[in-house]
């Protein structure tokens, strides 16, 4: 049976090295302020919405006109996370690589890799001790974000966020946990195999560039339908049979568009999670389930790139001679 006791010891040390230097509570601090940001302003201007909506309802009830006819508008405060989940994506990724980078640089800045890997320990549970807290600092970080998102949203939209707004936000968590963690495993194998720790700083940023930026955006750009505010077909008026005949002749730079996107793991987040907090109008007012069912080949795609790092920071195999010349 597979001893855990060193993992355990390993992560927890790791945890207790990361605090101690703040490096973890100052980025978390930072990302939680932009997407803090991101959040106040729209959930001003939601408050304002419903006052003006109240205001009018008043009015209508102080001249004795009824307002049983009149469908009062539908709010949608998770919609205001939008730009959270855009700073996930980009600011979130880029610190989980730091994370990582500092989990592989650190022993190695400090020469004691070497020395680690020459005890009675197998190269699995180091590796998995180091990813173990990763994972722990990244979920953590991630929940008081969340948490504190939600807690402002509350206050200040004049929306209340009730049990089933929470679950959603749960569910955020999770799949930001599991997006993040594959930029910490990239930026953690990289670190602690590549011969310079600075090379592969600079490498796993090449490959954040490329997905988190560069993929999503040709996708974007090659969209048509995102270059006019709701989209050029409703802006024509051209019916959904006609939108559907006229995208066949657009079939194969359809196919590359999104082929492009897809290859993308920070597209198949934002999709996931645009449609679980409703962000996506088509998905506004829809229950969990049938989203979750919709959805899943993006969490699915999201779930294997993390697992597909994860097997690949186990299996390969450490040389700490090597190592320790970096």
């Amino acid at each position: 049976m597979p001893d855990f006791n060193p993992i355990r010891t390993i992560a927890i040390k790791d945890i207790h090295d990361t605090l101690r230097d703040r490096f973890i509570l100052i980025v978390t601090a930072f990302l939680g302020l932009a997407a803090t940001v991101a959040l106040v302003s729209g959930a001003i201007a939601l408050r304002g919405d419903l006052a003006t909506y109240e205001a009018a309802k008043a009015t209508l009830l102080a001249i004795g006109k009824s307002v049983d006819g009149i469908k009062a508008p539908e709010f949608y405060p998770l919609r205001l996370l939008r730009g959270a989940i855009e700073q996930i994506e980009i600011i979130g990724a880029a610190v989980a690589i730091l994370v990582g980078y500092r989990a592989a640089a650190a022993e190695r800045g400090r020469q004691t890799l070497a020395l680690i890997l020459t005890r009675p320990l197998r190269n699995w549970q180091f590796v998995a001790g180091k990813m173990l807290a990763g994972f722990g600092l990244l979920a953590a970080g991630l929940a008081v974000v969340l948490v504190g998102l939600a807690l402002v949203l509350h206050l200040t939209s004049g929306v209340g966020i009730g049990a089933n707004d929470l679950a959603r936000i749960a569910i955020v968590w999770g799949v930001a946990l599991i997006y993040t963690s594959c930029f910490f495993l990239l930026g953690f194998v990289l670190t602690l195999h590549m011969k310079q720790p600075s090379h592969a700083l600079l490498a796993a940023f090449a490959v954040w560039l490329l997905l988190v930026l560069i993929a999503p955006q040709i996708g974007d750009t090659l969209d048509p339908d995102n270059q006019v505010a709701g989209g050029v077909f409703a802006q024509l008026h051209i019916a959904k049979p006609d939108q559907t005949e006229i995208m066949k002749r657009f079939a194969s730079f359809e196919s590359l568009r999104n082929g492009i996107e897809v290859a993308s793991v920070t597209k198949h987040f934002e999709r996931f999670t645009f449609a679980i907090l409703g962000i996506k109008a088509t998905y506004a007012g829809m229950a969990i389930g049938p989203i979750l069912t919709e959805m899943w080949s993006n969490l699915f795609w999201i779930l294997l790139t993390a697992l597909g790092l994860a097997c690949l920071a186990l299996a390969l195999p450490l040389n700490p001679n090597r190592l320790a010349k970096a």
